[in-house]
This record gives C-alpha cells, sequence and structure tokens, in this order.
C-alpha cells in the first residue's frame, strides 16, 4: 500500500491525519497520556466543567470549580505544546518528500 503524502490530500484526509497523531501521542507518549488522565479526572469529579465543555452550556460555577476551570485550561495548552511540536516535525518530514518529488532533493 503507498503511503499517503500531505502534500497530495485534501482537507478531510488532512483533519485524519492530525487526528491520527493525537492518537500516536496518546498511545505512545507516556507524558501526553498523563494529561490526557488528568484532564478525564478533572470532568469526571466537576460534572459542570464536562457541561460547560460538551455541551456548551452556560454555567455558574462554585469557587472551586473555577480553579478547577483553570487547571483544565493549563492541561489543555500543556497537551496542545505536544500537538503542535508532532505536527511541526510530520510537516518537515512531508517537506522532505515534497521537495524530493519536485527534483529538489536527489538521493
Amino acid at each position: 500500500m503507498e503511503e499517503i503524502r500531505l502534500y497530495d490530500i485534501n482537507s478531510i484526509e488532512f483533519s485524519e491525519l492530525i487526528d491520527a497523531a493525537r492518537v500516536e501521542l496518546k498511545n505512545n507518549n507516556s507524558e501526553y497520556k498523563e494529561l490526557q488522565n488528568k484532564v478525564s479526572e478533572i470532568m469526571e469529579m466537576y460534572p459542570n466543567l464536562q457541561l460547560l465543555f460538551e455541551d456548551d452550556k452556560a454555567m455558574n460555577l462554585n469557587e472551586e470549580e473555577c480553579k478547577m476551570l483553570q487547571k483544565l485550561v493549563s492541561l489543555y495548552l500543556q497537551m496542545s505544546d505536544y500537538e503542535d511540536r508532532k505536527i511541526f516535525f510530520l510537516g518537515a518530514r512531508e517537506n522532505y518528500f515534497y521537495f524530493k518529488n519536485l527534483g529538489i532533493i536527489k538521493e
């Protein structure tokens, strides 16, 4: 089976490729997985936060829930850093194949 190159795909396939990168992070990066576990724990402990994120409901949060919301934002930002790095290196790899396909890089 021929490997799909980023420069040859449409936006849906691109989104699927990005999602696959996130799944790979979850399965192969213990630090990323730990961040996801912390997010899940907080969501389970604070159902109002889960409603806020998943149902787009306006909520009145108490002080503890506000602190946990701040924690969630911090965790999501940390996860985003891992995802950004993964996607950056995926793009760098794809640039190599693109330049090779154009004949700019020769073996």
